[in-house]
């Protein structure tokens, strides 16, 4: 088993890879047989698991975790140094190899005790066929410069959908592709590019020092794990501007929403500068959300798509972003409502219409889809 460093803010050492099983490997098992995505462990309850979406209890467990025993087990799974540091910043993140699957662990505290949470990471990169994704997504890996956006809640499936691209192009082209992840959750083999994968808190110390080293090395493709701080957005734009293909996350509500996310992170005194680069560099934006299917018994993706045209950079430009989301229904434009998305997987008997309903960004907006019978 090995544990390994992948946040910037707190970061665990890499300990001996000849460890021993931990306690915890039998509650991730039991998790990866319920087929969830996560598992959730908090003193004084029994573990829970997400599943399709919904968080549960672990499925044969009914004994609560008393602080010590807790404490005990996630104890062992970091290094000393590690344990004290946690304690000391009350959070730590880090990946977790196991067997049969790979994981992101994060500590945290909750009531004075700690607490932790562990994503599973599938151990093959997803093929984009296999997504979902509307068609127009592929299009991204020939552009020869700019950003690609990707937002949505923590487990939409970015991440995946970033790997897929990613596959595509390093199968399609003979390039040099780097990323700056936090964690490395897909690892990539070479195809006709070069992949150069980079760890934050391993071998980088921030996303922003990633962007800056790659810079340096000459990439033609840069994954951005995420834009979360104004050093980073800028640096993701500098690379843009440099002739620099650009992907990376953000967190923002709808598609429509990022430019402005951007700009309301920057200091006063770069906003204007950010705004002309962003209106330069800015390409697409993608918001998906998972959806359970009918039945409950697995999710699908819902996408909205935003195309940028030369509207959108003039309102980028003018300060003027409250008018991009009506060019989400421009013509030909290649852009998807989200509702259009909606609307599609209802048709296609895929996910129910209460389910619809509850997912649309703006109230009303399905319904009006649904009124204009809109495809992709």
């Amino acid at each position: 088993m090995t544990a390994t460093a992948v946040a910037p803010v707190q970061t665990a050492a890499t300990p001996p890879a000849t460890r021993k099983a931990n306690a915890v490997d039998f509650l991730l098992y039991r998790t990866l047989d319920m087929k969830g995505s996560d598992l959730h462990l908090v003193a004084e309850t029994t573990p829970w698991a997400t599943v399709h979406g919904k968080t549960v209890p672990l499925e044969g467990l009914t004994r609560q975790l008393d602080p010590a025993t807790l404490r005990a087990t996630l104890r062992q799974m970091v290094t000393e140094e590690d344990w004290a540091r946690f304690w000391e910043k009350k959070r730590l993140d880090f990946s977790y190899e196991t067997d049969r699957a790979n994981f992101r662990g994060h500590f945290a505290i909750a009531g004075g005790e700690p607490m932790a949470v562990f994503r599973t990471i599938p151990s093959v990169v997803p093929d984009f066929d296999d997504l979902g994704l509307p068609e127009v997504i592929r299009s991204f890996i020939d552009a020869e410069a700019g950003l690609y956006l990707f937002i949505g809640v923590t487990g939409s499936g970015k991440s995946s959908s970033l790997a897929a691209l990613i596959k595509l192009a390093k199968n399609k082209y003979a390039k040099k592709i780097t990323t700056i992840e936090a964690p490395i959750e897909f690892r990539h083999t070479h195809g006709r590019s070069l992949v150069v994968q980079r760890e934050v808190g391993r071998d980088v110390d921030s996303f922003a020092l990633g962007v800056e080293d790659a810079l340096r090395e000459n990439p033609d493709i840069i994954l951005v794990g995420e834009m979360r701080d104004p050093e980073t957005m800028s640096a993701a734009l500098s690379a843009t501007s440099s002739g620099h293909l650009v992907f990376s996350t953000l967190h923002a509500g709808s598609t429509a929403d990022a430019p402005s996310r951007i700009l309301e992170a920057m200091p006063a005194d770069r906003v204007a500068d950010t705004r002309a680069q962003l209106a330069r560099s800015l390409k697409g934006v993608v918001y998906q959300k998972l959806l359970p299917v009918k039945g409950g018994q697995g999710r699908v993706v819902a996408t909205e798509v935003l195309m940028m045209n030369q509207a959108i950079s003039n309102m980028i430009k003018n300060n003027n972003t409250e008018g991009i989301a009506g060019q989400l229904l421009a013509k030909d434009s290649g852009s998807i409502p989200f509702e259009v998305s909606l609307v599609n997987l209802v048709l296609d008997g895929i996910i129910n219409e209460s389910t619809a309903l509850d997912a649309e960004i703006t109230n009303g907006s399905y319904l009006r889809q649904k009124a204009a019978g809109r495809r992709n």
